[in-house]
Order: C-alpha cells, then structure tokens, then sequence
C-alpha cells in the first residue's frame, strides 16, 4: 500500500509517522518548509505532552521522527488531487490512499500585498520596525515573538475587542507592546526600503507588515471525493496542534483497519 499525504504539518506529520511505523509507504508533499502554521509560534503550550516550547522547537522534534522513520519529503506544490492520483507542478504520483492535510489559507487584502507584507511570521523581510494587523492569537503570538527579538512592533485592529487569549495579551502589555485597538488600516504604499501605513488618525512608516486577519479553508485543488481531511483542513474553526496530531493518528488507524491490518 501507497499512501500520499499532501501538507507537512503536524497532521501529515503524525499520519506518516504513524502509517510508516506499520510498514505503509508514505510520502508528504510540502511546498513549504515542514511543520506549517506551528513553526511561526512564538510558543507552544497547549500540547501537554510537551513542555513549552517554540513552535520551531517543536517542529524540529516532529520532523526527528521522520528522518527516523525516513518518511518520503516531496518539495513540491501539489495542484490537483484526483482519486488516487496526486498532480504536482513537477510530476504525477499515484497511491491507495490519499490524505489531505493543507491547514488553512490566509484571509488576503489583495490592494495592500507587495514585498513587505507577509501572511506568515517565518516569511517576514529583515526589520527592526514592525507592523502587525490583527488582534487574535496569531497576530499577538507574533508582536511577542517580534518584541523578544529586540523589534520595535505596533500592533493595528480594525476593532478594538481582543480575540486572543488573556495570556498573550497580558504578556503584551508587559513587553509593553504599542497597540492601536480600533485603528483600521486605510491603505498601505511601498517604498523602496520601507512601507507607509495610513490610518484616518495617522501615517505611519514600517519596515514590513505582518497581516494576521484569519484564515480559511481552500480545497479548489480537489477532485476527488475517496480522500481522508484531517487537521485544520477538516476542523478550520478548531485550529489547534493537539487536534491535527490526533487527527493523524486517527486516520492512520483507519486506513490500517481497511487494509486489514
């Protein structure tokens, strides 16, 4: 049995490395760098059975068990899933099972994207200033981890109701994190070496811009319906490590019990 599991986060992650220590041939198709969402992380603390870490840190134990277990890393871009048949940019690849594991996209504001606006932490531009937009989780996991490595951050809603956890917030404010609650970015120009963000109360300029708005689902790619979802790609309002982790232990069990193992 073939199993192509397309997303190298800690779904496809825990689904290879449990198939693979069964014998099942896996391979993970990753167009990325492994680990997903969780590697941006400024901190992982809801996993119990690890001690609080960075999500780097995290990711790194994660892929240990896949030199272990010397699980299959396409590096690739995976355009259409077909039953049983995974179409890349490069190549075409067929397997017995297929397991979609892509985790979410970003919710994009298209007028303002240029070189210094990124969606992920891990792909910021070099700055010492930064801006972040948001006020959930991510966006003040990222102003936390942007402040302990010595940036200036300023952190922008369009609302001033905090969506994230008490715990990131608090420790915000001890780092003594510049928010602007209730400011909405109007229009964002890029300049050579800097970005200028205009709010109606003010113009701002910023070495890049982290947009940390939400994320969504994006299954255009499929055309198949034989497949397995798992992680955030299954349970997008239910963004949580713990769950992709279980959800790829939970679907390797099944497809072991349907080849009768």
């Amino acid at each position: 049995m073939r199993v192509g599991i397309v997303g190298g986060g800690p779904a496809g992650i825990s689904a290879a490395v449990f198939l693979k220590r069964y014998g099942i041939d896996c391979t993970i198709f990753e167009k990325k760098q492994l680990g997903g969402m969780l590697i941006n992380a400024w901190r992982v603390e809801n996993i119990p059975i690890f001690k609080p870490a960075s999500g780097k840190d995290v990711v790194k134990n994660m892929v240990s068990f896949l030199n272990l277990y010397n699980v299959e890393v396409i590096k690739d871009e995976v355009v259409i899933v077909e039953e049983n048949k995974i179409i890349t940019k490069k190549d075409n690849y067929f397997f017995d099972e297929i397991i979609i594991a892509t985790g979410t996209v970003p919710n994009r504001i298209k007028e303002f994207e240029n070189d210094k606006v990124v969606y992920e932490y891990r792909d910021l531009p070099r700055s010492k200033n930064l801006a972040i937009y948001g006020a959930g989780d991510v966006a003040f996991d990222g102003a936390i981890r942007a402040r302990l490595q010595g940036k200036n951050v300023v952190l922008f809603s369009r609302s001033k109701k905090i969506k994230a956890l008490p715990r990131l917030y608090n420790i915000a404010k001890s780092l003594k994190i510049k928010m602007r609650l209730g400011e909405k970015i109007e229009e964002v120009l890029n300049f050579n070496d800097f970005v200028k963000i205009r709010t109606k109360e003010n113009i701002y300029r910023f070495d890049a811009l982290l947009l940390a708005i939400g994320r969504k689902i994006d299954l255009s790619f499929l055309r198949a319906k034989n497949v397995h979802l798992i992680g955030d790609v299954a349970h997008p309002n239910y963004r949580q490590a713990s769950i992709a982790v279980g959800d790829g232990i939970m679907v390797g069990m099944k497809i072991l019990r349907r080849d009768g193992c």
